[in-house]
Order: structure tokens, then C-alpha cells, then sequence
């Protein structure tokens, strides 16, 4: 043992049972090779290969010759996801074209449509990269036995259907939005949002298709799953006062879309505008939230 070098060997002993002073000498070359070869398949990604090679232990099945244990993982995935996990840009744009955007074609077999896919995706980045509850982000999870690609696929597809069985809302959105009257039980009001109801609604999916994917998807998790702006920016990799910038634009943005396309479909001049949207205010804000849950 004196005359190995004994870094690579030492984290991983730290990390995994003991070793024999054969099974050190047998793992040092296969500990070796891989981070060779982990280094060459993913460029301008770096881990610490001491600290690589203990989340390799971590994940080394036990009952065999920890050489042949190791050698059988899928090495450079787990780089990958470990990357991936500590932030490093250069993993998270692999992570994205290698593994995410293939995911997201296996989840157009449960619903081919862009805001499902885009929707499902989000929601699988942020179970995978974030910690949620206490619980680590679940990329950590990944053992490496198969392609991370199928792994992530798996994911993402159990997102897609349990968003496929969740259960309708018990309220239809009209009732809701009649709901949020704030207490004023005036009948021509109710009328008025009555009337103008399926022209805003279609004012406001028009809208909603000219925002950059980016914002849609922060509007949806910030006002459907009710994520805060410190998990949002760690999603995104930015602060969370980042993110809350973001989210004021994209809804400054989507309320005049909505009010340009209003005024369009119903002929109306700005007095008139303005004078509809302070009947509609006192439900607007859950508008959002209905229709960005149904886009």
C-alpha cells in the first residue's frame, strides 16, 4: 500500500466498507481509468476526484470485488448528474440536450402537446436538481446502474402521469371566477363578466402563447404549484430576486397582451377597456391561475 498513491483509494474506503490491501491495489487502476474517461466524455466538467470517487462508493453494490463492482456502473453518467447537481453550468446544458430533451419525447406518448411537455419537464428539473422538503435533489439518487437518459426518462414519465390523473377541479373555472367577486353581489356586475368571460378567456390564451417558454413555465409553477422564487431560482440557477423580476415582466407582460387582445376582439376603445377590466380586477388574479393551470 505504501506505494500507491493513496487519495483515490482513501475516499473511497471513506465512503464504502474496508478494503483489503489486494482489493486497494486491484480498485486504484479501475478508479484511474475511469475519471479518465470521465473527464474525456464530458468536457469543461470538473468534479474533485476524490470527492467523484466517494459518491462512487456511495453507490458500489456490496457481495463482489469492488474493482469489477465499479467497473460495472455507468461512470460517466454518475459524473454527469453529480455536476449537474453541484450547479456546473457545462453539466446542466449536457444534462438538458443528452438527457431532457430526449425524456420530454417519451412524454409526448402520454400527451403530445407542447404545454404538457414543457409543463412535465419543469417539474421534472426541479425534482431532480432541487432539494424539496428536506429530501436532497433526486439526481443524487441516481445509482448508476443503467443510462441516466433512461433513468431521467422514468422520472419524467410518472410526472406526466400523475399530472394526468390528477383530478379535475370541483369548481368549474366560471364558478371560481364568479367566487372571487370579493363579496359584491351586484346581478349587472355578474352579468358583465358573464358576458365578457369567453372573450377574455380567449384574450388571455392568446396572450399566453406570445410569452417566451421561459416565463410561461415560471408563471405556471409560481401561480399552479405554488413554488416559491427561492426554489425557482435555484432551478434556474439565478437569485431568487432574479426570479422574482422575471415573474413581475412576465405577468406585467401577459396582462397587457391580454388587454391589447380584449380590446381587439371586442372593438373596444381604451375608455371602455379600462372601464370592463375594473369589473373583471376583482377576479383577475385567479383567472391567471385557472387559465395557466388549463394551458
Amino acid at each position: 500500500m505504501a506505494n500507491i498513491p493513496s487519495e483515490l483509494v482513501a475516499a473511497f474506503r471513506g465512503a464504502a466498507r474496508p478494503l483489503s490491501s489486494e482489493e486497494a491495489a486491484g480498485l486504484l487502476p479501475v478508479l484511474t481509468s475511469i475519471l479518465e474517461r470521465c473527464e474525456a466524455a464530458w468536457p469543461g466538467v470538473r468534479l474533485a476526484p476524490g470527492a467523484f470517487v466517494a459518491h462512487l462508493a456511495l453507490h458500489t453494490p456490496s457481495g463482489e470485488p469492488p474493482a469489477q463492482a465499479v467497473a460495472a456502473l455507468q461512470a460517466e453518467d454518475l459524473y454527469l448528474a453529480l455536476a449537474a447537481v453541484e450547479g456546473q453550468r457545462a453539466a446542466m446544458d449536457v444534462l438538458e440536450s443528452a438527457v431532457l430533451v430526449p425524456a420530454g419525447r417519451a412524454v409526448r406518448r402520454v400527451e403530445d402537446s407542447d404545454a404538457f411537455v414543457d409543463e412535465v419537464l419543469q417539474l421534472t428539473r426541479l425534482r431532480l436538481l432541487v432539494e424539496e422538503g428536506g429530501r436532497a435533489p433526486r439526481l443524487t439518487e441516481y445509482a448508476g446502474r443503467g443510462p441516466l437518459r433512461r433513468w431521467a426518462e422514468a422520472v419524467a414519465l410518472g410526472i406526466a402521469l400523475s399530472l394526468k390523473r390528477r383530478p379535475e377541479r370541483s369548481t368549474p373555472l366560471d364558478d371560481a371566477l364568479i367566487a372571487a367577486d370579493l363579496g359584491a353581489a351586484d346581478p349587472e356586475l355578474e352579468h358583465i363578466r358573464h358576458r365578457y368571460r369567453p372573450a377574455f378567456r380567449a384574450a388571455f390564451t392568446e396572450a399566453l402563447a406570445k410569452l417566451a417558454p421561459r416565463d410561461r413555465n415560471l408563471l405556471r409553477m409560481g401561480l399552479v404549484q405554488g413554488l416559491g422564487v427561492e426554489s425557482l431560482g435555484a432551478l434556474h440557477q439565478v437569485h431568487a430576486s432574479t426570479v422574482s423580476r422575471w415573474m413581475a415582466k412576465a405577468r406585467e407582460a401577459l396582462l397587457e397582451h391580454t388587454r391589447l387582445a380584449l380590446a381587439r376582439r371586442l372593438a373596444l376603445n381604451t375608455s371602455q377597456l379600462d372601464s370592463l377590466l375594473r369589473v373583471l380586477d376583482g377576479s383577475l388574479e385567479l383567472s391567471l391561475a385557472s387559465l395557466l393551470k388549463e394551458g
